[in-house]
């Protein structure tokens, strides 16, 4: 049987890509090529295997490296970080092997500072963390020579244990959740340059927005965001969809956001950030960290090795993004599905703090 060609109106015209969705496309393929060839993720991988050193495809690259990640590098195990209580002989002092990782851990800058290299932007935003994170973070924030339109603040509604509860009652009595310790940390850093009036508060059974403003009218916004399919909270994959899908259309090509965060954790961050929304918005997106010493603390190689097997995660994660790999629809569908609780019978509780 003879096919008949189709119609020329019929037949399948070749997508047509933005500009500003093709070079983001390029700029986080060229990042995840310099990721996947890093002299420090080589000096790391080569402990364990020395096979990927060899390989020269970069996305075999991430492939390999996600996989020995996740065989020797998964201290976590679905637990949050302070649930790990396992020690290891690499951490020991004097090990050898430990000390090679703080090497390679240094070249891949995961515990060097880095600086903002614009002067302004649209969003500074501070992503949340446990202890003195937040704080941290903030100030390490404040501390750069940059103007911004917005400052935000990306938490969850993590309970805090115990420990952590005293541990910050320096700058955030009383705080219950991981979303109180950055209302604790902007009150605390920024407490004169605050507005009196103007706090508003909007809370549902699944996610909790504050807005605050400086006396100047800068606009200061806390999120909260709703886990990922059911998730004990969310993680900062999360809260980068759930702000990307309060600014809609406000985020597009001519924006631009800085993150701050902790050094050891700017890889996995920003990847997921190209990957929830740069590429889905065209804004641009920077993420600094300060060294270890900044915050008076000192990590061990598992946890190096723990943070890198997050960067590979993410960047596995980007890369399929990038080539259209990950099924988008699939994923959405999931993600608008996944309350288990009808919120018609959960009314947002809004309220004027003060004003």
């Amino acid at each position: 049987m003879h096919t008949m060609p189709a119609p020329k109106n019929f037949r399948h015209k070749k997508e047509t890509v933005p500009e500003w969705l093709q070079n983001a496309r390029d700029h986080a393929t060229d990042y995840l090529h310099r990721f996947a060839f890093n002299p420090g993720v080589e000096k790391v991988a080569a402990e364990y295997d020395s096979h990927f050193q060899h390989i020269k495809d970069p996305d075999q690259r991430l492939d390999y490296l996600k996989k020995l990640a996740g065989e020797h590098w998964d201290y976590r195990k679905g637990r949050e970080r302070y649930e790990i209580t396992e020690t290891y002989e690499l951490d020991e002092p004097g090990s050898e092997q430990g000390k090679r990782i703080f090497e390679g851990a240094a070249m891949a800058e995961m515990g060097t500072s880095s600086r903002a290299t614009l002067k302004h932007y649209s969003i500074m935003a501070v992503l949340g963390g446990a202890n003195m994170g937040p704080y941290n973070r903030l100030k390490y924030g404040l501390e750069q020579d940059i103007a911004y339109d917005m400052l935000a603040y990306l938490g969850s509604e993590r309970e805090l244990p115990s420990a952590e509860k005293e541990a910050v009652k320096k700058y955030a009595a009383g705080a219950q959740t991981e979303f109180d310790l950055g209302k604790g940390a902007i009150t605390s850093l920024l407490g004169k340059q605050l507005d009196d009036e103007g706090e508003y508060e909007f809370v549902t059974s699944e996610w909790h927005i504050t807005r605050l403003q400086r006396s100047d009218g800068l606009p200061i916004i806390l999120l909260s965001s709703p886990p990922f399919l059911g998730g004990r909270r969310a993680n900062t994959a999360d809260t980068y969809d759930f702000m990307r899908r309060l600014e809609q259309e406000a985020f597009n090509p001519t924006k631009n956001i800085l993150f701050t965060t902790a050094a050891i954790y700017r890889y996995a961050q920003y990847f997921d950030a190209m990957r929830e929304i740069h590429l889905r918005t065209g804004v641009d997106i920077e993420v600094l960290g300060f060294e270890p010493q900044y915050a008076g603390m000192e990590f061990k190689p598992t946890q190096f090795l723990q943070e890198l097997k997050a960067a590979a995660d993410a960047s596995v994660r980007l890369r399929d993004a990038v080539s259209g790999i990950e099924d988008k629809n699939d994923w959405r569908k999931k993600y608008y599905n996944r309350f288990t609780r009808n919120e018609a019978d959960n009314p947002v509780n809004a309220k004027i703090v003060n004003g």
